[in-house]
């Protein structure tokens, strides 16, 4: 049914456009969830896969169904400007963004977002590793996604990074908030 309907509103688009009444043709967004595979169609194995590891809502809101559609880049630049929006949420609007947020929110000295007091060396190497996975997922994965066209056409990658943002968010949901000075 909503494919007749919108196959007959396209069809009165082109009709107004040879007339002249109308100057373009109005791209209409597909219905959501429309292109889904069936999990016994063949090919279907990464949405399957998808439907398993995803769990964040978040990430699924934003990812699932580019991802299904086989929009796999897209997918991937949804679900790390999920990541950044939640770090922003969670920590307070800053007067940066991206990879200097993440410098900023995750600093190993005087962290916004933080998961122990940083007093042993191991802390402060969690802290201090969790600090450059945040920046250089911004900087590596997020900021090619977003200028380059098709950068990731692989399902196989871009599940692999989605499954990485997916960890982002569960941490940053896990991290304490404050201005945790570091004692040392």
């Amino acid at each position: 049914m909503t494919l007749r309907v919108i196959d007959g509103i396209r069809k009165f688009q082109e009709l107004l456009l040879e007339i002249g009444l109308a100057r373009s043709i109005l791209a209409l967004p597909a219905p959501r969830m429309l292109a889904l595979p069936s999990p016994t169609v063949e090919g279907a194995e990464p949405a399957n896969v998808f439907a398993r590891l995803v769990s964040e809502q978040e990430i699924l809101q934003v990812s699932r169904d580019l991802f299904v559609s086989g929009h796999y880049s897209i997918a991937v630049q949804e679900a790390y400007k999920a990541v950044d929006k939640y770090v922003v949420d969670k920590a307070g609007t800053l007067p940066v963004s991206g990879t200097q947020l993440m410098e900023v929110v995750f600093s190993p000295t005087a962290p916004i977002l933080y998961w122990t007091e940083r007093k042993t060396q191991s802390e402060l190497d969690e802290q201090k590793g969790y600090q450059r996975l945040y920046a250089g997922a911004m900087l590596g994965i997020r900021n090619p996604v977003t200028h380059e066209f098709n950068w990731v056409d692989d399902p196989e990658i871009a599940l692999e990074l989605i499954v990485f943002a997916q960890h982002l968010i569960k941490k940053a949901k896990a991290a304490k908030i404050g201005a945790g000075k570091n004692d040392k």
